[in-house]
C-alpha cells in the first residue's frame, strides 16, 4: 500500500465513521488562556533542569570518611610451579587417579 492509498483509506474510514456516529466537537480546545505553572511544567515526578552544576548537599560524598579496606589492594595468585604441594584430585577422589586405571 502506498502512502496515498493509506491516506485515502483513512479519509474514507473517517467519512464513514462521521456518517455513522456523527461529528463530535474536540474534547480539547486550544486557546490563548495562560495555563497555571503546574500544568506547563509537567508532573512533579518529572525531572527538572538543575539550576547549578554542583551536586546538592545531600548527594555530596563525605570527605572525612576513610576508604573501605574490604579487599586487598593487590591479589596474590598461587605459583603454578608450586602446585604439587596443594591438594590433588587423586588424593581426594581415588577413582579419578590415573594410576588406578591400569587394567
Amino acid at each position: 500500500m502506498t502512502m496515498d492509498e493509506v491516506r485515502e483509506f483513512e479519509r474514507a474510514t473517517q467519512e464513514a465513521t462521521n456518517k455513522k456516529i456523527g461529528i463530535f466537537p474536540p474534547a480539547i480546545s486550544i486557546s490563548e488562556t495562560p495555563l497555571p505553572s503546574c500544568a506547563r511544567s509537567g508532573p512533579s515526578s518529572a525531572p527538572s533542569t538543575p539550576l547549578s552544576t554542583e551536586a546538592p548537599e545531600f548527594l555530596s560524598v563525605p570527605k572525612d570518611r576513610p576508604r573501605k579496606k574490604s579487599a586487598p589492594e593487590t591479589l596474590t595468585l598461587p605459583d603454578p610451579a608450586q602446585r604439587e604441594s596443594g591438594f590433588r584430585l587423586s588424593s581426594l577422589y581415588p577413582w579419578h587417579s590415573s594410576s588406578n586405571q591400569t587394567e
